[in-house]
């Protein structure tokens, strides 16, 4: 199995956009089972409050539609010692949970964020694919 920590914005767009990179990815996430998403447990509260506000879902929509991708949620009380070493490796406090789960599970993080993690491409300690670089990651193993 490859664990993945998902970053909101690729959920969102994976759902905005059906023709999108994302969406392809996360077909193919679907399909495969050898790939488990994972992500901090305010991910839900974002992409909630996102929907809702920004595509006019009910709550009861969303919560249907994020149960069929699967994505596990990893608690605070979990990865809440990891905080520190993430708050120095992002400088955008709303990614912090995200690195922090990353860095809890030792696993890579989906984020089409540039702007905020492109500076991690040569970290020692987290691997951060962009939609691109996930998927020649993918296309390289055979899935």
């Amino acid at each position: 199995m490859i664990p993945l920590v998902i970053d909101s914005n690729i959920f969102f767009s994976a759902l905005y956009n059906l023709k999108g990179l994302e969406r392809k990815i996360f077909n193919l996430i679907i399909e495969e089972v050898e790939i488990q998403l994972f992500a901090p447990d305010i991910f839900w509260e974002e992409i909630k409050r996102n929907l809702v506000k920004k595509l006019g879902y009910l709550i009861d929509e969303v919560d249907e539609i994020i149960s069929k991708f699967n994505i596990l949620k990893v608690p605070q009380e979990k990865y809440e010692k990891f905080i520190g070493k993430a708050e120095s490796l992002i400088n955008h406090k709303e990614d912090v949970p995200f690195v922090t789960v990353s860095l809890f599970l030792n696993c890579p993080l989906w984020s089409g964020n540039e702007k905020h993690f492109k500076h991690l491409e040569n970290s020692k300690d987290i691997i951060w694919f962009n939609s691109r670089s996930l998927f020649a990651y993918l296309e390289k193993k055979g899935l």
